[in-house]
């Protein structure tokens, strides 16, 4: 089993600090282990009290997780008071933690200062030697060296200068600087790395670095080394950055589960749309009922937005001798219009998830209709009541089709199975 320990100040609002290390350590498969330096009163909309652990209690945490628990890498976040970072710098020593990442967190969002003048040079001076690698954003390597850094060149140059502080690697961070791009920069004592991605239009960055850090401490516990630990944590953070909540009435946190709920609800959805497939392949006469070149099952995620948020088979269902088949499995992102016409219900009504096509015969809607399903042309979708029918008769520039509307792939191939054994629906 992994395991990581993060030294970090308490964020009671729950989206930094050693609330948001612990949920990135438990996405990346690490088990994880805390010392608390400091308990905050913080909500989304600003800290509102800060109470530091003693240094001795901060030294009994350290010592009570190191002498038991053997973690493969550590990091350390807020650390507060000058004696308390000099205990954390005594007990890593103690149990020659080496994987130790510093993110230097001296300086708040509004731009307040987080350490003492004291403490902020038992930082540069004791913990930084020990660092395997420490990552600053833009401010905090400004404080470390005591001038202003605005672009690209000046990061390169404040990386090498940082080094020279004792640590064997450094990440300045670039989100700061203005532009599309959110630019990294990794030094080895070699060579520049640069890391990029686009901005994320979002207001929900809050805990960025302590995601950021925990991740690479994350990949760092697993065995990689620090260019590729520091390459996943870049996905793993945009990732994070891209599902930030909307939780409270100011700037909501990252999501380090974000992608990890992703993951888990498209596995969900493509195992629902297989086991309505695999309903319809059993249902005698199902294959009368399909259209050719057409029918396909759609199933999207919750609160879904676009076509990357839908399911379906990449191409349309074959009737062959009767057996209906698939090309291939299902996944997302295909653009099509009946992706549009299941996006257009579910805005509407959260309860509209998935669409099954069918071909368009008189007889087959009678039967539909006859099973009260509710019918609707494609234009007023009122969704009430599940399954409900659209539907066209076609014409020019328009494609005949029969879809049953509903909330699950499931039930919409139970409803096909109905349908399948109304004689005037063959």
């Amino acid at each position: 089993m992994y395991k990581a320990l993060t030294i970090a100040g308490s964020d009671s609002g729950g989206g930094a600090g050693i609330q948001t290390d612990l949920k990135t350590f438990a996405a990346l498969g690490v088990y994880g282990t805390s010392v608390i330096t400091a308990l905050t009163a913080q909500n989304t909309c600003g800290v509102r009290g800060i109470h530091q652990v003693p240094a001795a209690f901060i030294a009994s945490q350290l010592e009570a997780v190191l002498s038991d628990i053997p973690v493969q890498a550590a990091k350390t976040g807020m650390l507060g008071e000058a004696p308390a970072i000099r205990e954390i710098v005594r007990g890593l020593k103690k149990y020659s933690q080496d994987l130790l990442v510093v993110d230097p967190v001296m300086v708040a969002q509004s731009g307040d200062s987080l350490l003492a003048p004291e403490a902020a040079a038992v930082l540069r001076d004791e913990l930084l030697p020990m660092a395997l690698l420490v990552t600053p954003n833009l401010p905090e390597a400004g404080m470390l060296l005591n001038r202003n850094i605005s672009d690209t060149e000046a990061m390169e140059t404040a990386a090498r200068d940082i080094r020279l502080l004792g640590p064997r690697h450094v990440l300045i961070k670039g989100g700061h600087l203005p532009g599309d791009e959110m630019v990294d920069i990794f030094y080895d004592g070699k060579t520049m790395h640069y890391f990029s991605a686009a901005k994320i239009n979002t207001s929900h960055t809050h805990g960025t670095g302590c995601t950021y850090a925990a991740a690479i401490t994350a990949f760092l516990a697993r065995g990689c080394p620090p260019l590729e630990a520091v390459r996943q944590a870049k996905r793993f953070i945009t990732t994070a950055i891209s599902y930030g909540l909307n939780i409270g009435h100011g700037y909501g946190p990252t999501d380090p589960m974000g992608g990890l709920l992703r993951e888990l609800a498209e596995a969900k959805a493509t195992d629902s749309v297989c086991r309505a497939f695999l309903l319809l392949q059993r249902t005698p006469g199902a294959g009368k009922l399909l259209a050719p070149g057409l029918s396909n099952l759609y199933f999207c995620l919750e609160e879904a937005k676009t076509a990357g948020d839908v399911a379906s088979f990449s191409g349309p269902f074959i009737v062959r001798g009767g057996q209906i088949i698939a090309v291939d499995g299902p996944q997302f992102g295909q653009q099509s219009w009946a992706a549009d016409l299941l996006l257009s219900a579910h805005r509407r009504n959260a309860s509209a998830r998935s669409l099954l096509l069918l071909r368009f015969t008189e007889e087959t809607y009678a039967a539909a209709e006859a099973q009260t399903l509710i019918p609707a042309p494609p234009g007023s979708l009122a969704l009430q009541a599940f399954p409900r029918l659209v539907f066209s008769r076609g014409g020019p520039g328009r494609e005949a089709f029969l879809g049953l509307l509903g909330t699950s792939p499931v039930e919409l191939a139970q409803a096909a199975e109905r349908l399948a054994k109304q004689p005037r629906s063959c």
